[in-house]
């Protein structure tokens, strides 16, 4: 991962790298392994989600209701492309290969660094 995107927080940062991996596998990947690779990036995006939110839940982040907005609507975003993909694969290629880094980056300098900021303020990290 770009070091202008880690945020020193080992869990997040291992997350997002994992995200990265995905999202650079799916970029690469034949026609056959699209779907299934698709499939693994929203798995793996609910997974990290919910380490956010615990963290967020655990140490009463003050910017919570905020995150998970985002959460919802990045996950909600990821699904309807994948769906949109199973009849029309090109439009779920479009999403992947045009926006999914863009958001990404963006949900990590924009939302996520508060996150860590206040681990960071906190000590809790």
């Amino acid at each position: 991962m770009p070091d202008n995107l880690h945020l020193n927080i080992t869990s997040m940062d291992e997350k997002h790298d994992q995200f990265l991996t995905l999202l650079t596998n799916i970029q690469a990947s034949e026609t056959g392994l699209f779907l299934p690779l698709f499939a693994e990036m929203i798995e793996h995006t609910k997974d990290h989600f919910t380490l956010e939110e615990d963290m967020m839940r655990n140490y009463n982040f003050y910017g919570r209701q905020e995150h998970l907005d985002e959460h919802a609507d990045l996950l909600d975003e990821m699904q309807y492309f994948y769906k949109k993909s199973k009849r029309m694969p090109m439009i779920g290629r479009s999403y992947i290969d045009d926006y999914a880094l863009e958001k990404f980056t963006r949900h990590i300098i924009n939302i996520d660094s508060q996150l860590a900021m206040f681990l960071k303020e906190q000590k809790l990290v």
